[in-house]
């Protein structure tokens, strides 16, 4: 046993602390004796006899005390000898027969010490000499040697799991100061079998819907729907055999499956999902194709979770178009599919029981704030200018919340900035959280994205929210809106808004200028009535048209200036092809109004023969800005979903902070393969 000065000096301590009290009784009764002897003849009785007497007494016991004080240390010595064997022993013995394997080795790897059990786990008489990294292949030891606190990690070698515990230790023995290494491994192959069977047999669980049921029934002769149905059951029920699950079908469009997680990973999930192509190959005279939408749950802890999650990622395929998988585990969302385009309702009930429940809550408010996204467009600006006059009628206080100078629509703001009735009510993010209460309606426009509104701030204070949009769906979604109207076949958010100022009140009024804007809007998104465009965006362009709606003065808010257009020249010429049919644009432009030429030479490479879709990157203050287009049969939105932006299968967008031109080039190749490789 190795014992330190501070041990030693506390053996010390409690060896002398009775002779202490000895030596101190001892000269007190000495110094009284001298006294008596010395003062005692003086008295009428002679004390000098019991003076001598308690000298005597006093120098007996000092000699007392020594003779007990080396019988003490002997006695306590030999004890703690015999004390010190038997723990060195027993820790040794302890040590080596231990149930785990322990190894020593020092800071470079060598092997210092080894049980008998480490032994046998590498199949090795002796370990001494050797180095740990020749054992265990890409063994890190810098984790443990660095650390001050003990490290645990898993570890497989020969086929067995193991946790290994270890922790370095500074030793003082010997010369020079060295780091050891102490490691000792727990096997733990049967507990990760049996956490493996379990999550092996988790349910997963997805609901599966035919979203576009009553549109394709309508467009297929009543003689083969009954048919059409056998077939489209029929193909899900075997993908649902293949994975080995089982299906119900509860309601005339709906099916819920339930998997063992891992058949569904080895089944389903590996093959993408290839039920969405064999549904949507069904041909029994329908004219339009079917798909499905399928909103998977997996990992909760409970069935209910799981089918909570479910709920979600159904939600989240349908406001994404439809004819897509989303699969939801606690904390992340998965997306396949999503090939074909949105298909179109014919009713416009949702947006009459919308524009009802809108009125209401207006009514109810003490003033409205109308907010779009980041950097608003003319959709985005021109569906707030058309919300206005129709909220501002019924006697509620209106804001438009927008950055002026920052808005991609300052032509279209300019016209109403200078406007007496505008002129107080287009307000800074700052300003409209002044005038927040607890009855303020909030309405978001054109967005759905906490990330993308215009001021987070004023998303954050509004307890009432409204929300409209037509993008498809994105993880980060607002989903505390107390009335969400999210429509992903629309053309723009102007087409909704001009649907909804028809219902909420029985004579809208709307002046040539508001109509102008949202007229404006539609225009913008359907790149002139060219994408993007149904039966109901021409019916909501022709009723702005009754208002009085010019388009020739509607062309005049899109014109380019002569600079503008040999900056839109240069960045096309400069587009490379990839992958034969894509066309990319790094572009080096840095001036004014960037981010809205960028979308316009993306728009404009698709003029081009033999081009799909079209990128253009460029750079814009700290950030990267990438827009993507394409003719349908390119999927944009998931390529630069990959890239953390989002939009539409032929419009899209994306942002990378602090990164340059040609990693963003990079990895918009990398999002590309991954998508069409998928496919």
């Amino acid at each position: 046993m190795v014992k330190t000065k501070k041990s030693k000096d506390f053996t010390n301590y409690e060896i002398f602390s009775g002779f202490r009290n000895t030596l101190v009784s001892s000269l007190f009764a000495f110094v009284c004796g001298i006294l008596v002897i010395m003062f005692g003849n003086n008295r009428s009785f002679d004390f000098s006899i019991l003076g001598f007497i308690m000298v005597v007494g006093s120098i007996a016991l000092v000699i007392y005390g020594i003779v007990t004080l080396k019988i003490r240390r002997k006695r306590f010595y030999m004890y703690m000898q015999c004390y010190s064997f038997c723990v060195e022993q027993v820790t040794k013995t302890a040590v080596q027969s231990f149930v785990h394997p322990i190894v020593v080795i020092s800071a470079d790897g060598e092997i210092r010490w080894c049980n008998d059990i480490f032994l046998d786990m590498i199949g090795r008489e002796t370990g001494y000499g050797e180095y740990i990294q020749d054992i265990f292949n890409d063994f890190s030891i810098g984790k443990y040697a660095e650390s001050e606190v003990n490290v645990i990690d898993n570890y497989e070698y020969e086929g067995r799991n193991y946790q290994i515990n270890g922790r370095a230790v500074r030793s003082d023995i010997g010369p020079v100061d060295e780091v050891l290494v102490g490691l000792y491994f727990v096997d733990v192959t049967e507990v990760t079998e049996l956490i493996r069977k379990c999550e092996e047999k988790e349910v997963v669980e997805c609901l599966v819907v035919i979203d576009n049921y009553d549109e394709v029934l309508k467009e297929t002769p009543n003689s083969n729907h009954g048919a059409l149905m056998g077939e489209i059951e029929k193909r899900i029920n075997a993908w649902v055999a293949h994975g080995g699950g089982v299906s119900r079908r509860y309601e005339r469009e709906k099916f819920i499956v339930f998997f063992h997680n891992k058949e569904y990973i080895e089944f389903v999930e590996n093959e993408k999902y290839r039920v969405l192509n064999d549904i949507r190959d069904i041909n029994l005279e329908n004219k339009i194709p079917v798909t499905l939408s399928i909103g998977t749950g997996r990992g909760g802890e409970t069935l209910d979770e799981n089918n909570k999650m479910a709920n979600l990622a159904l939600e989240m395929a349908l406001g994404r178009g439809g004819d897509q998988v989303v699969v939801k585990s606690p904390g992340a969302y998965k997306f396949y599919g999503a090939k074909s385009r949105e298909v179109e309702k014919s009713t416009k009930v949702k947006a009459r029981v919308m524009a009802h429940a809108m009125r209401e809550a207006i009514d109810q408010s003490s003033n409205v704030m109308i907010m779009g996204h980041k950097n608003g467009d003319m959709d985005s600006v021109g569906a707030a200018i058309g919300l206005f006059q129709a909220i501002q009628s019924r006697g509620v206080d209106t804001y438009i919340v927008v950055k002026k100078n920052v808005s991609n629509a300052k032509i279209l703001l300019n016209n109403f900035t200078n406007n007496p009735k505008y002129s107080n009510s287009i307000i800074s993010g700052e300003k409209a959280v002044s005038l927040i209460d607890k009855q303020t309606l909030l309405i978001i426009v054109d967005t759905h994205r906490r990330s993308m509104v215009e001021y987070p701030e004023v998303l954050s204070a509004a307890k009432s929210i409204v929300l409209i949009d037509h993008h498809r769906r994105s993880e980060d979604f607002i989903d505390n809106a107390v009335l969400t109207y999210h429509e992903t076949y629309a053309s723009s958010t102007c087409e909704m808004i001009t649907e909804i100022l028809q219902y909420i009140q029985d004579n809208p009024k709307i002046s040539l200028r508001e109509a102008e804007a949202l007229y404006a809007g539609i225009f913008l998104d359907t790149k002139g009535f060219t994408f993007k465009t149904g039966v109901r965006t021409f019916e909501a362009a022709a009723y702005l048209r009754r208002m009085g709606v010019d388009p020739i003065n509607i062309r005049r808010l899109f014109k380019n200036d002569l600079d503008d257009c040999i900056r839109l020249s240069k960045i096309i010429s400069s587009a490379q092809l990839y992958r034969d049919n894509i066309a990319i644009v790094a572009c080096e432009d840095t001036g004014k109004d960037l981010q809205v030429l960028v979308a316009k030479a993306a728009d404009e490479l698709l003029n081009i023969s033999g081009v799909e879709a079209s990128f253009v990157i460029a750079r814009l203050g700290h950030k990267i800005i990438i827009s993507g287009r394409s003719l349908d049969t390119i999927n944009v939105q998931l390529i630069l979903e990959q890239l953390g932006g989002g939009g539409h299968i032929t419009i899209a967008g994306a942002q990378l902070n602090d990164v340059d031109i040609d990693f963003a080039v990079q990895r918009l190749h990398e999002a590309i393969d991954t998508i069409l490789l998928d496919d």
